[in-house]
């Protein structure tokens, strides 16, 4: 599953330059990604209380189809109310798998007694997304370059047989009895369980610094940047391949580093690194770039195993799916509501000093978080 949605970088390694091809600025964009941060934070806790209650491989399903979805509506109709509309399904598919994928992987191992492999295990389901980046980054940027819709019919296609594939699963769930009632309660309960934990909402709030960079980074900026810097379009492709290899290998080995390190040390790595990062990047114009481009996804391919971990180790285990979404609902919000702002700063001042303030956001934000995340630890210390 995870190896199929990978191949849909074929067509995301070219979002940007795909959008501003139909006539969408830099502000649109924006809009465009925050439609989709704030549909998928209204959707996330709501879905991911059916999940916890139907099931959590019905509900990955059902997420990639709505994702396969929104890549036809990309294709069929690349105007701002078709890609709106496509971004909606992205976000309604992105909500019903957000905590359900992590919970279905826990559930499983679980089972087998594994429980102590759930790191090792997401980690390398991450590195098998990122390899199929691989092959898929070089060959969309090719395509894009002579039939530029072809690939989004192409991730249509993928997402549709990643949902197919992972029905087969074999995993026996018990239904909660099917009362608006009993749903209710799973939310509140799991709602307020995250937000009385101070490890998840430390998480949180890292998630929000590093998620909103990200955002701003891969849909705003980078395509335009590397090709501000030199790179041919057809070979911003091969740049894609490259970050997916190595975060394909930091995903896969994440697990052992955070292992020697501990979880405090391994949130201070995964905070300063892609922040620096992108500071730099401002300073650069040339092809040196790219190293530097590397090293911000190597701290975010770091980031994703590592959170996961710490937020199934906090969550309660029949409330999983929910309080795993909650914490998504809030980064997605709060990412969401400053895309904007972003794409609009980007139009007005330029890619340079933008990168600056997603940099000094990062190190900001993220520290707080840290510092939470620190005080949180001190206080089971001390009993």
């Amino acid at each position: 599953m995870h190896f199929l949605a990978g191949l849909s970088t074929a067509a995301s390694v070219t979002f940007t330059l795909y959008f501003l091809s139909h006539g969408i600025n830099q502000a649109q964009i924006g809009l465009l990604f925050a439609v989709f941060m704030v549909s998928l934070a209204i959707l996330d806790i709501p879905t991911g209380g059916l999940a916890d209650m139907f099931g959590h491989k019905h509900s990955v399903a059902a997420g990639l189809f709505f994702q396969a979805i929104s890549f036809l509506l990309f294709f069929l109709f690349p105007n701002f109310m078709g890609l709106l509309l496509g971004m909606f399904a992205a976000a309604l598919g992105l909500a019903l798998q957000s905590g359900a994928t992590s919970s279905l992987v826990y559930e499983l191992l679980h089972k087998e007694g594994l429980h102590d492999s759930f790191q090792k295990v997401i980690g390398r389901a991450g590195a098998y997304f990122l390899l199929a980046g691989i092959i898929a980054g070089p060959s969309g940027s090719f395509i894009y370059a002579y039939y530029p819709s072809i690939p989004y019919l192409f991730g249509f296609f993928v997402f549709l047989i990643a949902s197919i594939v992972v029905l087969s699963v074999k995993w026996e769930f018990t239904r909660k009895p099917p009362a608006f009632s009993t749903y209710i309660n799973t939310i509140t309960t799991g709602v307020h369980l995250t937000i009385r934990n101070r490890i998840l909402m430390a998480t949180v709030i890292i998630g929000i610094a590093l998620t909103t960079a990200r955002l701003v980074f891969n849909q705003n900026i980078s395509q335009p940047y590397q090709v501000q810097v030199g790179v041919d379009v057809a070979y911003i492709g091969v740049v894609a391949a490259l970050v997916s290899g190595v975060g394909a290998f930091v995903s896969m080995h994440a697990y052992k580093l955070s292992g020697r390190i501990g979880k405090g040390r391994s949130l201070i790595l995964i905070v300063i690194v892609p922040s620096v990062a992108i500071v730099l990047l401002s300073f650069i114009n040339t092809l040196l770039a790219i190293p530097f481009i590397v090293f911000f996804y190597i701290g975010h391919a770091f980031r994703d195993p590592v959170m996961t971990h710490i937020t199934h180790d906090e969550v309660e285990q029949n409330k999983r799916a929910t309080m795993a979404s909650t914490t998504s609902f809030f980064i997605s919000l709060a990412a969401g509501l400053m895309l904007p702002y972003f794409g609009g700063r980007i139009d007005i001042f330029g890619i340079d000093s933008t990168l600056v303030l997603l940099g000094v956001l990062s190190l900001v934000v993220g520290g707080v978080g840290l510092l939470l995340f620190k005080y949180k630890k001190t206080i089971y210390e001390g009993r």
